[in-house]
């Protein structure tokens, strides 16, 4: 019974891609759009494990016997950045029911966040209808220094909701965020809409694992 009580919190910080967003496709498309003038092909395995563990694309797509790797690997990102802002256009969207959700906590009093190693680009999906007006804080890959698994961005955002740790959950589609929100000392919450699949989450001891944002407001509480 302990195990399905609700988890009792004051804010709820969101990663981004795979969680709010539907981007993994786009994902996807820009590192084979960026590969191929190289000769080089990229999976979508990669690109999901990439995801899933916050490591580079492109290492384990340029072979490593080139004596280039580094030129080439620098080259490949280069254009894949250049490259990302029309891709996610064209290829990202929100998840059914964002609206919802957020509606949902905000009516329990909760302040809401997003912490992600995104760029600017992806809050324009959040821009309409007012669903990036509902969010409190946000940080952003620019923002710190250093990326998940460090919980800097969490922490951050917490500084700015004036929230401690004790009282926030942090959900999010890979292991990387469970491991951030460990370092950050808030609930962790899988969801398996985006890199991680349930075995691997559940590998990483998640609070709770649940199937998509949706299910948010069924798994907490205002404090």
């Amino acid at each position: 019974m302990e195990l399905c009580r609700p988890l009792a919190v004051k804010a709820v910080l969101f990663d981004l891609d795979g969680t709010l967003v539907d981007s993994v496709e786009a994902y996807i498309q820009v590192a084979q759009v960026a590969a191929a003038p190289f000769g080089l092909q990229v999976t979508e395995e990669q690109v999901r494990t990439a995801l899933a563990n916050g490591t580079s694309f492109w290492r384990g797509a340029v072979p490593k016997d080139r004596s280039d790797v580094d030129a080439v690997v620098k080259a490949i990102a280069a254009k894949a950045y250049q490259e990302w802002p029309q891709i996610l256009r064209e290829q990202g969207k929100l998840f059914d029911g964002v609206m919802q959700t957020l509606d949902a906590l905000k009516a329990l009093g909760i302040k809401l966040g997003i912490v992600s190693g995104a760029r600017q680009e992806v809050l324009e999906l959040l821009r309409p209808d007012g669903l990036l007006d509902r969010f409190d804080a946000v940080v952003l890959g620019p923002d710190v220094p250093t990326r998940k698994p460090d919980p800097e961005g969490i922490l951050k955002c917490l500084g700015m909701l004036n929230v401690p740790p004790a009282d926030a959950l942090y959900v999010g589609d890979a292991p990387i965020d469970i491991m951030a929100s460990r370092a950050a000392g808030v609930y962790a919450v899988g969801v398996l809409t985006g890199a991680g699949d349930s075995a691997t989450l559940s590998s990483h001891y998640p609070d709770r694992l649940i199937s998509s944002h949706l299910q948010l407001s069924t798994i907490v509480e205002s404090a």
